[in-house]
């Protein structure tokens, strides 16, 4: 079991706690800033282990996220390369680590650690704009947390040849090991001779396995590959919403309406299918007492783009909306109804607010432009309507989102 801790090896865990929780930096920054901070407690706690500290040898990880989140088997696969042998214990583990994972009211994530190693406690909260950068940096802190040379294993190196001995040389003459009395010259316990000429047929520095593998599948003068960068996962999210609409134009008066939508988010993208009624609205024939009511029913597909700040989402949106204007006659010796297509399409915006995860508020402008604007008229008495050529649409609403 390992001593408690001096005040040294606390300041520099709470420097760690310190620079994970300065995020959101992309995921290099944050982790260069969590290694350099941890690097320096493996290192105070090397010099716990020499004085007699024993070390870890598993982890009894309880790994809580969401399912697009990385899993258990996951974490645990980053920290063995680390340690260089399975991170779970035989038997009652050292360390025991509990993380849970959550999206937070921005759409970042937080990871709350907590590690108990002996009658030693400490809880962590590190902050991240994805589930992976904090898996990463939570299979950093166990793996240090259970051997503090770890850190020194992130990469696997190459190892040397198996047949060579303590001493021996990579590469070396195969007569170097010969009787000295074969075929040598008779001073051969003494420096070889100076001027002597090196044999033609013999490679004087032959390169070995490492130094030759580039050469070989790299053509010479070639650019060098980019290298490639972890992809993230896409977040794939659904949305429901039910807005109030206002209609300045479409109808012969202001017009309030309801709409419903259905849709998905792919990353920043958004793609929604959305139904809107508009309920009656009255038109006269000028200086007269007869004219029709008017309805206006709709469905759409619109598309945007969401840019994001902290926890609003706001960006540009084009659809278009097809559907039925109607009108109903009254006032006239023989009332009558007809009804014409609507068909518009619509540049706008579309900003949200988060009120938790799965909670948030859809604020919409947009900007219909029919394409065909029908006059309703009473045969023998006049005009009744015609829409706009531009509207100026407004919808306020709440928008739930799975999972």
């Amino acid at each position: 079991m390992m001593g408690p801790l001096d005040p040294r090896r606390r300041e520099l865990l709470a420097a760690a706690d310190l620079l994970v929780l300065s995020a959101p930096a992309p995921a290099p920054a944050l982790g260069a800033l969590a290694f350099a901070a941890l690097a320096a407690v493996a290192g105070d706690a090397r010099a716990d282990t020499a004085a007699g500290a024993a070390r870890a040898s598993g982890v009894e990880l309880d790994w809580i996220a969401p399912r697009e989140c990385a899993d258990r088997r996951r974490v645990l696969a980053e920290i063995e390369p680390r340690l260089g042998r399975p991170s779970e214990a035989n038997g009652e583990p050292p360390l025991k680590a509990r993380a849970v994972v959550s999206r937070n009211e921005r759409g970042a994530w937080d990871l709350r650690l907590t590690t108990t190693l002996g009658e030693t406690t400490r809880a962590r909260e590190l902050h991240g704009e994805t589930c992976a950068e904090l898996a990463d940096a939570a299979a950093l802190i166990i793996a240090l947390a259970i051997d503090p040379d770890a850190a020194d294993r992130g990469t696997p190196e190459a190892e040397p040849d198996a047949g060579a001995g303590p001493g021996a040389i990579v590469g070396a003459d195969p007569d170097a090991g010969a009787d000295p009395g074969v075929g040598a010259d008779a001073g051969a316990g003494a420096e070889p001779d100076a001027g002597a000429e090196p044999d033609a047929g013999a490679d004087p520095d032959p390169p070995n396995a490492a130094e030759a593998a580039p050469a070989a599948s790299t053509p010479p003068g070639a650019p060098a590959a980019p290298a490639q960068r972890p992809s993230r996962p896409l977040e794939v999210r659904g949305t429901l919403r039910a807005s109030g609409v206002l209609d300045t134009a479409s109808l012969p008066a202001v017009a309030p309406g309801a709409s419903l939508s259905a849709g998905v988010l792919i990353g920043a993208v958004r793609a929604e299918l959305s139904g809107t009624y508009f309920g009656a609205q009255q038109a006269f024939v000028a200086r007269t007492t007869m004219g029709g009511d008017i309805h206006l029913t709709t469905g759409g597909l619109r598309l945007c783009y969401a840019m994001r700040y902290r926890s609003i989402e706001l960006g540009p949106c084009a659809g278009i909306e097809v559907g039925v204007m109607s009108a109903a006659s009254f006032g006239a010796a023989s009332p009558g109804s007809n009804r014409a297509l609507w068909v518009a399409p619509h540049p706008g915006a579309l900003a949200t607010l988060a009120l938790s995860d799965r909670l948030r508020v859809p604020l919409a402008i947009d900007v219909p432009f029919p394409v065909m604007r029908d006059r309703f008229v009473l045969v023998g008495i006049g005009a009744v309507h015609r829409s706009a050529a531009a509207t100026l649409r407004a919808s306020l609403g709440v928008e739930v989102r799975f999972p």
